[in-house]
């Protein structure tokens, strides 16, 4: 509230009653407020003016007395400054009652406007906010002195221009059809802000844009339900009220003015925050709120001041107090507060979590040990020893390989490989199955978000597996399954080697060994265009064919023996294979691969009653499994005699297998040996 003595004006020259209009209006030129006061015995009883002055000259001749205006009204200089109806002109009068200066009623409000911008101003300067208001065409009309500060531009240079260009963000129409956009990131000349965009609102209806935000590096948790209208003129509490943080003002005397913003109850210990409205200083310094005197310290030394303040109960809030000065005088005190309790307890936390995890570290080491050792490549052909003898030489180098295989040949065995023989074995390996991530999900879980990046997401943000494979290798199996608005981004990763989070503007530098994997004929799905050429040079740097289980028969018995060594380990049985399952599983032409060779032992030690595996046992399990074999139709049709008889004999023998479950009792039945039996059986397979 402003005093009248604040904007009175030195009082002008004055001129009696009986003077005439040309004396007047000779006063009224050479006076710089263009009013002229008249007496009658040394007493202000009216004033003139340019207007009155004028209408005289109209009405009559320069040498008749004066007509004067008598709207006008005596005020104590100290009172606070009050308007009044059908009053043009105040007079300040001292406690004698003898006027000392003057003022107009419209010079008074332009003058109670500017000061109270002026104020306001020093607020958002004060407490970090920046300003920055646009007409419908995205054109600058205001800039505060803080967003000069933030962005490093000079307002000079920003007004006019186009807001939208410079932010080079899209969706603004938004906030000129009456939305909001709340915590919203945003860059311009390479400062980085985060804030919140609403509609500039005069007489009803929507003239622009307000943008109102800090600079990020300042803010620790995004300002969330801000709103803001652009009359200054407004309460400023509605702009307090929105902040994430508390925000107390007191004046130059230590008394509490105004809380706004998250109250911060624990810490004070009020139900109701308008009971510390009022309070001073000292008497909440007595009470045990405050250690310093930040009165005291903002009246000494000016600029902002950081405290850490515990109440009674342990709570504790981090403050930044700022003092507004006028002049060389104390004017009032921002202090802007933020709970900081549950971030000590945090830090507690974490220490104890660093004490266990080196234990923790050991033992994850030793299971990743126990995996690799599992997984290990078991072979004994000689296509698989100079297959690994080309892995273990592409190891050395860092760049990208497609394997390229059937499903469930092991390309998840031989990317482990690679891994394993290269420089990145100590570093992590991370392994992403394409195919099985949500389409809508596959961007974050590669790239990772920030914190409020969408609704659900982690308030901490995220990193994704490509940063949690740094320094590593990522296998990325089932490539062709990858949507193909991920291949684009997923290509700019392998040329740039650098990601950037869902939310994020800051790109992080990535060091990762790529190895891809699919069962699908790339090269054809290229001429398709179901798979971007460009990622497939990309990828198709060191290509790699895992053969079939069916094209290295010599592997069948090693794989074999090492499932079921892990089997027996498993369910703690003591299970054995006769030559005759070898000889089986060996004659087997094994369409699902190792995954299936890998599914017929598990199956095979749970489900025998005794503790050797025999042929029949493993043919009942592969047999029982075919449904409705196809049979050549031979009556009706002329074909080769030979044909038909193999045909014949075929039919035979699957039937005889089918019915009596073994091959010794189905070669008894059809009258051939057993050894005929076992070489017909592998002609069939």
């Amino acid at each position: 509230m402003m005093d009248w003595n604040e904007i009175l004006e030195a009082l002008p020259a004055t001129v009696s009653k009986d003077a005439t209009v040309k004396h007047a209006l000779q006063m009224l030129n050479a006076a710089p407020q263009k009013v002229v006061f008249v007496t009658e015995a040394d007493a202000i009883i009216g004033y003139v003016d340019g207007e009155s002055i004028l209408e005289q000259i109209e009405q009559s001749s320069l040498g008749a007395p004066i007509t004067y205006k008598t709207d006008m009204l005596k005020v104590p200089c100290t009172n606070p400054v009050e308007f009044y109806h059908n009053v043009s002109i105040v007079l300040g009068v001292n406690q004698q009652g003898e006027p000392v200066g003057f003022t107009t009623f419209a010079e008074a409000r332009n003058k109670i406007t500017q000061t109270q911008l002026h104020r306001k101003n020093q607020i958002f300067h004060s407490s970090g906010i920046g300003l920055i208001t646009t007409d419908c065409q995205f054109r600058i009309t205001f800039i505060n002195e803080r967003a000069e500060a933030i962005l490093g531009l000079s307002r000079n240079f920003l007004l006019n221009r186009n807001y939208k260009k410079l932010l080079a963000i899209d969706v603004l129409e938004e906030v000129l059809q009456g939305g909001q956009l709340v915590n919203v990131t945003s860059s311009l000349n390479f400062k980085q802000m985060i804030g919140n965009f609403s509609p500039l609102i005069e007489h009803g209806k929507i003239q622009g844009i307000v943008h109102i935000f800090y600079q990020r590096q300042q803010l620790e948790q995004a300002i969330q339900d801000l709103e803001l209208v652009r009359n200054l003129n407004d309460d400023i509490q509605a702009i307090y009220s929105s902040s994430n943080e508390e925000i107390l003002v007191m004046n130059g005397q230590g008394r509490i003015m105004r809380l706004a913003g998250t109250y911060l109850q624990e810490f004070w210990m009020y139900a109701d925050p308008h009971l510390l409205i009022g309070k001073q200083m000292d008497e909440l310094q007595k009470e045990g709120f405050f250690r310093q005197n930040i009165l005291q310290i903002c009246r000494k030394q000016k600029g902002k001041h950081v405290f850490i303040q515990e109440n009674a109960k342990g709570r504790k809030v981090w403050s930044v107090a700022t003092p507004v000065f006028h002049g060389e005088t104390l004017e009032k005190i921002v202090i802007i507060s933020r709970d900081i309790t549950e971030l000590n307890q945090l830090k507690e936390e974490l220490e104890t979590v660093k004490k266990k995890s080196d234990r923790y570290k050991q033992e994850l080491d030793q299971i990743l040990n126990k995996t690799q050792q599992e997984k290990k490549l078991i072979y004994r052909s000689k296509v698989m020893e100079n297959l690994e003898d080309q892995i273990k030489q592409i190891a050395l180098v860092n760049s990208t390989v497609l394997l390229y295989g059937q499903s469930g040949v092991g390309k998840e065995v031989f990317a482990q490989a690679i891994h394993k023989y290269s420089r990145r074995s100590e570093q992590p390996l991370i392994r992403v199955n394409c195919g099985a991530i949500p389409e809508n999900l596959i961007e974050s879980e590669f790239f990772g978000y920030e914190k409020g990046a969408f609704t659900g997401a982690d308030r901490n943000g995220k990193p994704g597996l490509f940063e949690l494979a740094h320094n590593g290798s990522i296998f990325l199996d089932e490539i062709t399954e990858m949507p193909l608005n991920m291949q684009v981004k997923l290509l700019r990763v392998l040329q740039e080697r650098e990601i950037t989070r869902i939310g994020g503007v800051k790109s992080r530098k990535i060091d990762v060994r790529v190895i891809a994997a699919t069962n699908r004929d790339i090269k054809k799905m290229v001429e398709e265009n179901k798979f971007r050429e460009d990622l497939y040079y990309r990828l198709n740097v060191i290509p790699l064919h895992i053969p079939a289980l069916r094209e290295r028969v010599e592997d069948i018995i090693s794989l074999s023996i090492a499932f079921l060594q892990q089997y027996n380990d498993a369910y703690q049985r003591q299970k054995t294979l006769t030559r005759e399952a070898l000889d089986v599983l060996e004659s087997y032409h094994w369409p699902g691969n190792v995954r299936e060779l890998q599914n017929v032992l598990e199956r095979s030690i749970v489900t025998t009653k005794d503790d050797a595996i025999k042929g029949e046992d493993v043919m009942a399990i592969l047999y029982g499994e075919e449904k409705d074999t196809k049979i050549k139709p031979i009556i009706g049709s002329i074909v080769p005699l030979k044909e038909a008889v193999d045909e014949v004999e075929g039919q035979l023998i699957r039937s005889a297998l089918q019915k009596y479950g073994t091959a010794a009792k189905a070669a008894e039945i059809l009258g051939i040996s057993q050894a005929t039996m076992s070489r017909k059986i592998k002609q069939l397979l």
